[in-house]
């Protein structure tokens, strides 16, 4: 699948995640059929985090395959995450094959389980069930040839790759996320400096004034982070957006925020803000890290926001606002 293919792809995903109420990417668990399967037809297995889905069902339809989709609660999170996670377990696929009646639909034993599942998946559960379990490829774009080489994986199928096109991939999705939480959090504070009056009101007019540029700017980080994420130290996506940030932030603040003590101050804050946002989200959307670690980034992005958000209500006055 080339660049073009790519982009098509994520922006069709993101565009479609818009309709979800709350931007809850989650869909209905249940069994879904890929084109027109029948009794002896695939039962391929998956989270009900709605961009895997898409991506699965997308890639599917490519290579023409006919199956049954089985979609797993997962409470909304992809696979690797929700099986380190405890949210991807055989309990869960237990239960879900129940209340689809799945056995009613076809004529074998046979689950084709996601590879990055394996970590949450307790085989002897499932085989205690009389289900036979299955490992596919670790793209889903390889199940026809793993299909024609007898359910026998490559070398290839069974290495994650999180190569730069695979990055290209996800950044663009991850920007488009992004992007969409920058509308609501200047609405929120739009809204919010209304009641609270003289301390929000600095910011929220500033953020409304700059909203291009800040939709730009996390397109520019986001984009910059994504292909460099292998290049920049420590494995932590919070710590990389600081670093990153560290590097980006002064230089985009003197360039474009230079007017006023306050404008400099609500600039150099905000993109500070959004650049530890992306890095610390973009954890979810690499192939590395399971949900104890992404915790941990996230506790570390709650206590720094807390003091950035003091700090764009505050300082301002400090300088003059």
């Amino acid at each position: 699948m080339g660049i073009l293919d790519v982009v098509k792809e994520v922006f069709s995903i993101a565009i479609a995640g818009i309709a979800f109420p709350g931007l809850n990417l989650s869909i209905k668990p249940g069994l879904y059929p890929i084109g027109q399967p029948d009794e002896d037809s695939l039962v391929l297995i998956t989270s009900n985090y709605f961009v895997t889905y898409k991506k699965v069902v997308a890639s599917l339809e490519r290579q023409e395959m006919n199956a049954w989709l089985l979609v797993v609660n997962t409470e909304g999170v992809n696979v690797w995450c929700s099986a380190a996670g405890g949210h991807f377990t055989a309990e869960k696929i237990l239960a879900q094959i129940d209340e689809s009646d799945l056995s009613e639909a076809i004529n074998h034993r046979e689950l084709i389980l996601p590879q990055l599942s394996a970590p949450g998946v307790d085989h002897s559960v499932l085989k205690n069930a009389e289900w036979e379990v299955k490992f596919g490829p670790i793209e889903i774009g390889d199940l026809r040839e793993y299909i024609q080489n007898d359910k026998t994986k490559t070398q290839k199928m069974s290495r994650v790759e999180f190569n730069t096109l695979k990055r290209v991939e996800n950044t663009i999705s991850h920007n488009v996320f992004i992007s969409l939480i920058l509308i609501p959090l200047i609405l929120a504070v739009a809204i919010l400096a209304q009641p609270l009056g003289f301390l929000l009101q600095p910011w929220s007019e500033w953020l409304q004034a700059n909203i291009i540029f800040l939709l730009i700017y996390i397109w520019f980080f986001g984009s910059l982070f994504g292909v460099l994420y292998p290049k920049i130290p420590f494995n932590s996506g919070f710590i990389k957006g600081i670093l990153l940030s560290i590097l980006l932030v002064p230089l985009c603040t003197f360039l474009f925020f230079n007017s006023s003590p306050l404008d400099f101050s609500l600039g150099f804050g905000t993109l500070l803000l959004y650049g530890i946002i992306i890095g610390t989200d973009f954890d979810g959307f690499t192939p590395f890290w399971g949900t104890d670690f992404i915790v941990k980034d996230y506790t570390l992005l709650a206590g720094a926001a807390i003091i950035i958000f003091l700090g764009l209500i505050f300082v301002p006055f400090l300088a003059g606002g």
